[in-house]
């Protein structure tokens, strides 16, 4: 296990392999780097993985809710990354929240960046718990009174469920992600430390255009949480986009597309 530390807190990260060939692997929300685990096996010889816990997951910490994550701040990290690892260029995958975190820093190191791949990733059509942590004042207040004080909250999901009115996919995610009050305070603290970390989705377009940046998304055909269709104004921008829907829900995609990318080898 590594450490990079900064002012802000520290990251922590595993490097898998020695060779030049950097990746840069990001997981998603209520994961740690383990949710990679199925990636390792596409290692080749060159190639070297740093698999991430992001903050207020696995190992990593932060130091204050009240300090939040900007581009700028995320730059600095990422330049002290390259620093200590003495890398320059490098490659980038995510997956869900991670697939913004690759998205910002794709926007921020456009000509630095070899190939990124995304899975079913958010930052391109933000998603209704993202909305509840940024709305403002009193409706903020709310979000968190829902997050601490969550009975309430559970008895109207259960009465919308049998009424039809969401999906059983999201009701699974929600319930999933905080059903403890440590689950549900990772989720105040992640949606409101990270609110500023919003992509240039214009700008990304523009340079994966102009620099031909090689580009794979993949979505899974059970997904609900992010879908084909939702990020269609997006890769439809990208003529060269190599898009791929796996037979796969939200949850199994890193490890489908790892046994896709390996059947490809």
């Amino acid at each position: 296990m590594e450490f990079l530390e900064t002012s802000f807190g520290h990251l922590a990260y595993k490097k898998h392999g020695s060779g030049k060939n950097i990746q840069l692997l990001f997981h998603g929300f209520g994961q740690n780097m383990k949710a990679y685990d199925p990636f390792l096996t596409l290692r080749k010889e060159n190639d070297c993985y740093l698999v991430f816990d992001m903050f207020y997951h696995g190992q990593s910490s932060w130091t204050s809710v009240n300090q939040k994550l900007t581009k700028e701040i995320w730059r600095d990290i990422i330049t002290l990354l390259m620093e200590k690892e003495k890398f320059e260029k490098f490659h980038l995958v995510g997956y869900s929240m991670g697939g913004k975190f690759c998205l910002v820093t794709y926007e921020l190191f456009p000509c630095l960046v070899k190939s990124m791949i995304l899975l079913a990733p958010d930052g391109i059509k933000t998603g209704f718990w993202y909305n509840m942590a940024t709305f403002p004042g009193f409706l903020n207040r709310l979000f968190k009174h829902v997050v601490f004080h969550p009975r309430r909250f559970f008895r109207t999901i259960d009465l919308l469920e049998s009424l039809g009115l969401l999906q059983n996919s999201l009701i699974k995610f929600v319930k999933s992600q905080m059903k403890t009050r440590t689950m549900r305070a990772q989720v105040y603290f992640t949606w409101n430390v990270f609110k500023p970390l919003q992509p240039d989705l214009g700008q990304i377009i523009k340079m994966i255009r102009l620099n031909h940046t090689p580009i794979s998304l993949f979505t899974g055909t059970f997904d609900k949480m992010v879908t084909t269709e939702n990020l269609n104004r997006f890769s439809s921008k990208i003529p060269h986009i190599s898009l791929h829907e796996l037979e796969s829900g939200h949850s199994t995609l890193i490890r489908d597309t790892a046994n896709f990318l390996s059947s490809k080898k």
